[in-house]
This record gives structure tokens, C-alpha cells and sequence, in this order.
């Protein structure tokens, strides 16, 4: 008969209490209206409700079969919990509810590493870009918030999640990131008139080369004038650009 104002602070409140029991949770099954098409039942269950399909893989070795099988990662739990819409409001009450599991629960030192109890926020996103920026490797990223947070079972993500939305970063920049770089140099260049860049596009519009010096190197030139190093053996798998940093 508890009662939620929707299905997301209904999972909320059923995750906490799977993180506070040592289980991770998951939305599983619902039903709606057939005649408004309306979700009328949601049901949360614990992550290893069901079963793993298995999976042979067999190959013939003069006469004789290997064979290989997975191992499952759902038991079958039966821990779960109903809502329904309530008929006379906007408000959703649970209509059953099973506590018990067939499988040992986490202790409160691995709980936050079950896959409902990691979540890379808002603000670890924000930060994990401005590390990314500055070239911080994810393993001292991981430290770093270690230390932020007090513990790493109070950082809220694991480093594969991390390494997860770096991926996704990157993937975003596909298609923009030339785009990105002239946005940057212009913003620049607003800062300060004294900052200079220039680029090229070859026969088919697409980005093929650029220069950019900031003030501090264009007053450098002045006062020294000679180049010292001009180092071209950087080359980026991605782009196969060379990369040439001027040092006065």
C-alpha cells in the first residue's frame, strides 16, 4: 500500500533499499492500458532474476567435441517488487513485494561496486572532462576522487565507468572536433587580439592543416628570434597529422 508519485522515485526508493539489503536492482516487466496505451504495472526485480542463457560453442577435434559454457550470472531470485497506478490519483502503491533471495547479498564494503549503485554524475562528468583535458590518466582521475569523496566505496562509479564516458566523449567529437578547434582559437583570439592562428582545407573542404601561436610565444620570437627545436616526430594514429610544436 506504500505509495509513490512515480515509477522513477519508486525504482529510487527500491535501489536504496537493494543497497542498503547488499543487492543490485533492476526495472523489469510492465503492462499498460490497452485502450490509452498507459503503464498501469511496473515491476522491479533483483538483477539476478532469471536465468543466463547458456551458449555451447563446439568444435570437432578429430573425432571428439569441446565444448564450452558460460556461467550464469542471474539465479533465478525471486526478490521483487509491483506497482499499480492508483485508479483515483496520479500516484503509484506497491501490490506486492518479495524479500527473499536465493543467492548471497554483497557486503557494505562491495556494495557500490553492483551495477544499479554506480552512476558517474553530473559533476564527476565535469570533472572527469577537465582531467581528460589536461591529460590526467583514469587511474589518477580514480585516486583523485578517491581522496575527494572520502573512500573509494563513496566515489559512486568504478573506473570502467569512467573509461566508459571518456569513450563516449570521444565518440561525441567525432565529425566536430575540427570544428571545436577553429571555435577555441577564435574564442582565443577574442581574449587576445595578440593571439594568431591560421588554417587550411584541402580540395574536398575537409581540415588539413593549422598554425596557432599565443602572446607569450609571439613575444618570445621577439626577444630570442631563433627557432631551437622544431620536432616533428609526434604523428596521431586518428588523423595521421604531424604535429610540429615550435619551442623558442
Amino acid at each position: 500500500g506504500m505509495e509513490f508519485t512515480s515509477i522513477e522515485d519508486a525504482f529510487s526508493f527500491y535501489n536504496q533499499y537493494a543497497r542498503e539489503a547488499g543487492f543490485s536492482a533492476r526495472i523489469s516487466n510492465s503492462k499498460k492500458n490497452k485502450g490509452t496505451n498507459e503503464v498501469v504495472w511496473k515491476k522491479f526485480v533483483c538483477f539476478k532474476e532469471g536465468r543466463t542463457s547458456e551458449w555451447n560453442n563446439q568444435a570437432k577435434v578429430g573425432q571428439e567435441k569441446q565444448e564450452r559454457s558460460r556461467g550464469g550470472v542471474r539465479t533465478g531470485c525471486k526478490s521483487r517488487i509491483s506497482i499499480v497506478k492508483v485508479q483515483t490519483g496520479p500516484n503509484w502503491a506497491v501490490s506486492n513485494f518479495i524479500e527473499s533471495h536465493n543467492h548471497p547479498l554483497s557486503t557494505p564494503s562491495k556494495v557500490h561496486l553492483l551495477r544499479s549503485h554506480r552512476n558517474v554524475s553530473a559533476a564527476k562528468k565535469s570533472l572527469t572532462q577537465q582531467f581528460s583535458e589536461a591529460n590526467v590518466p583514469t587511474c589518477q582521475q580514480m585516486q583523485l576522487l578517491e581522496i575527494e569523496y572520502g573512500g573509494l566505496e563513496r566515489v559512486g562509479c568504478t573506473e570502467r565507468d569512467i573509461r566508459n564516458f571518456e569513450t563516449a566523449l570521444r565518440d561525441e567529437q567525432k565529425g566536430i572536433d575540427a570544428e571545436t578547434l577553429i571555435e577555441f582559437f577564435e574564442s582565443e583570439k577574442d581574449k587576445n587580439s595578440s593571439f594568431f592562428f591560421t588554417y587550411e582545407t584541402d580540395s574536398e573542404n575537409r581540415f588539413s592543416r593549422c598554425f596557432w601561436a599565443d602572446p607569450v610565444l609571439r613575444k618570445a620570437y621577439i626577444v630570442f628570434g631563433d627557432v631551437v627545436v622544431f620536432d616533428t616526430t609526434y604523428n596521431t594514429n586518428r588523423y595521421g597529422m604531424i604535429f610540429a610544436p615550435l619551442l623558442f
